[in-house]
């Protein structure tokens, strides 16, 4: 299955769905913040980021998150991510410490995965 950049908001089933071809508890994604485009899928978010940033994204403008459900059927959305760590922009860790930056993503990705 193909890392897909949402184009369409996405009801917590589908994100399941998808979830199941890779860890099924969880799924990996990265948020452009500066673009509005949400990239979920694969083994790692390398690769989501990589696949925005083909698309124009800029590497500091992208940040990792998952949607874990083993502790909320309806996903648990948390920024921990090796591509989250960015020490050019103040970033020295996996979590994300700018709470703009966290605000901004998240209102993003609800915007195309409806998180309950």
């Amino acid at each position: 299955m193909e890392i897909q950049i949402l184009n369409d908001k996405i009801n917590i089933e589908e994100v399941k769905k998808l979830a199941d071809f890779w860890y099924s508890t969880m799924i990996k994604g990265c948020v452009d913040i500066e673009n509005e485009k949400v990239a979920i899928g694969g083994d790692y978010h390398i690769e989501s980021s990589e696949v925005l940033t083909n698309v124009g994204s800029k590497i500091e403008n992208v940040w990792g998150f998952n949607i874990r459900f083993e502790e909320n059927p309806d996903g648990v959305l948390e920024f921990d991510s090796m591509v989250n760590i960015k020490p050019n922009i103040g970033n020295r860790s996996r979590s994300i410490s700018n709470s703009e930056v966290i605000d901004k993503a998240s209102i993003i990705i609800n915007k195309f995965i409806e998180l309950k």
